[in-house]
């Protein structure tokens, strides 16, 4: 289902469609400058339309990463918080809550329970994108501060829950690691559309603004040429 965003970037390529349709049959249209001809025109929508493509695949490919993210880090049975409670439970319950293993271990999961990336979705700005992109980062470091102090106490650490022993906390931290990284991929190659779109629409709006005062000047404020294409809006 197309967001509010896409769906009014889609109702403006409309339109587009629709302006040069009635631009390319006003009799003896003649502005002088190439970007606003018919041709120059089309020229711009069949550009921004394949902007807006780009735009839609890069924007899902970031989502569904930052969806797989969410799962490794949050929701699935063994995501890194959920292994991180048993980690805890386990230190716990051998070494005593006053144990300096224990407060060691619960200072790092407390900062990681303490972290709340920033919700990202299709209307995000880019900073908050970065926030979130920053917390995760976070929580990765912390994982690894974890892992290291679970090394340092040597055969003393030696749950019978393979999910929690230290193999399987590195090959966890290695998912998460990966989650992470795939998400600041996909960004990278995002967040240049997001700027393009914009920018492709901006020059959209100028352009139109224009012919629309090209058509006035040419055939008068009362013309019927002008008057087909006055009423659509292209504003950003």
């Amino acid at each position: 289902m197309a967001t509010p965003s896409q769906a009014s970037y889609a109702a403006r390529l409309a339109r587009a469609e629709q302006f040069y349709q009635f631009i390319s049959t006003f009799q003896n249209y003649n502005p002088g400058i190439p970007e606003l001809t018919p041709e120059g025109f089309q020229n711009l929508v069949t550009q921004l339309s394949s902007t807006q493509s780009q735009h839609t695949v890069t924007h899902h490919e970031f989502s569904e990463a930052v969806r797989l993210r969410k799962k490794t880090f949050m929701l699935n049975p063994d995501s890194l918080t959920k292994t991180l409670t048993l980690v805890n439970s386990y230190i716990r319950a051998k070494n005593g809550v006053t144990s300096q293993q224990y407060i060691d271990v619960n200072s790092f999961v407390k900062k990681i329970r303490g972290e709340k990336p920033v919700p990202v979705t299709a209307n995000s700005t880019q900073d908050s994108i970065s926030r979130s992109e920053r917390s995760y980062g976070s929580q990765l470091q912390n994982f690894s501060d974890i892992i290291t102090l679970l090394q340092q106490f040597g055969p003393e650490y030696d749950p019978a829950n393979v999910a929690i022993k230290i193999p399987a906390l590195n090959t966890l931290h290695t998912h998460a690691a990966t989650a992470n990284n795939t998400v600041t991929h996909k960004f990278s190659a995002y967040q240049p559309k997001i700027n393009e779109r914009r920018n492709g629409f901006k020059t959209l709006a100028d352009t139109t603004s224009r012919i629309k005062e090209m058509v006035k000047a040419q055939y008068g404020s009362t013309s019927e040429e002008y008057k087909l294409i006055k009423g659509l809006n292209f504003s950003v």
